[in-house]
């Protein structure tokens, strides 16, 4: 059963590795995944975590004070809660109570770290929510006796850290980073889903719609952070042409390696114009 734990900041990165290491002693099928330790170094970040994130049975966010108001933090449970029933979802708090959650995080049901009971009850529904053998609860509360304590002692460790204490917090991805990995994970959910069901041509139109909208905001947000300004965009099926302005000439130029990005999550031949028509950039790859 693989569970993605999502993590941001230097303390939730310590509870997410704890739990990584912890959860597989009280269920062995357990195969929890996490950034830090599971991408391998000259990984591409974005694309394994979007795989991993479409293979999850089940996600589990690790929030403290610190990180409760993280973009990255709420994005990423936003792409589990897509991925699966909202139930197969938790926020795990450390150094807070379920009512002081706020936010898109609220919408779910939370497990106090410190809270045995909770923790117990977390357990036993990523034992129920398992897509192989269930354990039988006698022994999953034989298992879960013994581990408590090693855990309880991880995360009274990680209470009494400062915030910042033991590593660097991570640098924040951007919005429009994120905002790809969520893009790129719902297309494949999209089409998993319609493969499963054999209705891949009617689910695609029923689809494209909603889909195209959640193209056009990636384009439209990941030009605004360069400091451009989308003026439209036309599409076929092979390419997309989008017409932008750098607003007020305070953006950047644009780059080769931002075009092929775009042009890679949207799986099409990009080719930018002016207002004039002239083509100012477009991509190299080859979706054919």
């Amino acid at each position: 059963m693989k569970i993605f734990l999502s993590w941001s900041g230097a303390r939730s990165r310590q509870i997410a590795e704890s739990l990584k290491s912890w959860l597989p002693d009280v269920i062995q099928e357990i195969d929890p995944w996490v950034s830090t330790q599971d991408i391998a170094k000259g990984g591409r970040g974005i694309d394994e975590i979007t795989h991993e994130l479409a293979a999850t049975d089940f996600g589990i966010v690790c929030i403290t004070p610190e990180n409760e108001a993280s973009k990255w933090i709420n994005f990423e449970a936003g792409g589990l809660a897509k991925q699966f029933e909202i139930a197969h979802v938790v926020p795990f708090l450390v150094d807070m109570k379920i009512a002081d959650l706020a936010g898109p995080l609220a919408q779910f049901q939370a497990t106090v770290g410190e809270s045995r009971d909770d923790v117990r009850k977390l357990i036993g529904d990523i034992n129920k929510a398992s897509t192989g053998r269930m354990v039988a609860e006698d022994r999953l509360d034989r298992a879960f006796t013994r581990s408590w304590p090693e855990l309880q002692r991880t995360l009274r460790g990680i209470r009494k850290s400062s915030p910042r204490e033991g590593m660097p917090n991570p640098v924040e991805r951007s919005e429009a980073e994120v905002l790809e990995e969520i893009l790129l994970l719902v297309r494949k959910q999209e089409y998993r889903r319609a493969d499963m069901e054999g209705k891949a041509t009617q689910a695609e139109e029923k689809l494209s719609r909603g889909r195209r909208i959640s193209e056009d905001e990636f384009i439209v947000s990941s030009f605004a952070k360069i400091g451009w300004q989308v003026l439209g965009s036309s599409w076929e099926s092979a390419g997309v042409s989008i017409v932008a302005q750098n607003t007020e000439g305070c953006g950047v130029s644009l780059s080769r390696d931002f075009i092929e990005r775009i042009a890679k999550s949207l799986g099409r031949r990009l080719v930018v114009v002016g207002e004039s028509g002239n083509v100012i950039i477009r991509s190299s790859l080859n979706f054919s």
